[in-house]
């Protein structure tokens, strides 16, 4: 069992070694840390690797169990079918939620993130197919070039790509067999950021 400052340092070095591809040295994690002292953070590691969560060998650092990163959960409302396809007027709160990995919520409000199944095969070029859950943060502007929830004029949803043109604002399907939907007042649900995909 960890220690709350064990479980700290061990998910700071897990991300360090998968961000860089290499272990930190002491002073390198001293420093992710906010610890001055080489002889603290030399006996946190001694703490970690007799419980199994690390071997040391030199320099050298090596995770032996899935990393927290990695398994650590987080749970997010599901808000209702959205169509990537044609627009539909289904969009409320189902009251449930979904568990998603805490990493993919990293930098973000847990508070601003939601969920959105996908009915339809509009975004199925962008790996969004029927069926999938889509994880949104939410948002009221958006860059060109990104996928959104967006509401549409009639009151519909729609998930798609939004492309700012000079002749005006279009949301872009990710399949030929859809055409894209040029709209006069955009309005932003959320900002796509991952998706989950049940077999």
């Amino acid at each position: 069992m960890l220690t709350k400052k064990q479980r700290k340092i061990l998910k700071v070095l897990e991300e360090f070694i998968l961000k860089k591809g290499y272990s930190p040295s002491v002073r390198e994690l001293g420093k992710e840390l906010g610890l001055s002292s080489p002889a603290t953070i030399h006996s946190y590691l001694l703490a970690l690797e007799r419980k199994g969560y690390i071997k040391r060998a030199g320099r050298e650092i090596k995770i032996l169990h899935t990393p927290l990163f990695f398994k650590e959960k987080i749970e997010i409302p599901l808000v209702g079918l959205v169509p990537a396809g044609y627009p539909k007027e289904v969009f409320e709160n189902l009251g449930e939620n979904i568990e998603i990995p805490e990493w993919i919520s990293r930098g973000k409000s847990k508070k601003n993130l939601f969920c959105i199944q996908v009915e339809g095969k509009s975004m199925i070029d962008a790996y969004i197919d029927d069926g999938d859950i889509v994880i949104l943060e939410k948002a009221n502007t958006a860059s060109s070039g990104e996928m959104v929830l967006a509401l549409l004029d009639d009151g519909s949803v729609t998930l798609k790509r939004l492309k700012l043109e000079k002749d005006g604002i279009y949301l872009i399907p990710e399949n030929p067999e859809f055409k894209p939907i040029k709209i006069e007042n955009l309005k932003i649900i959320g900002k796509v950021i991952g998706v989950i995909r049940r077999y």
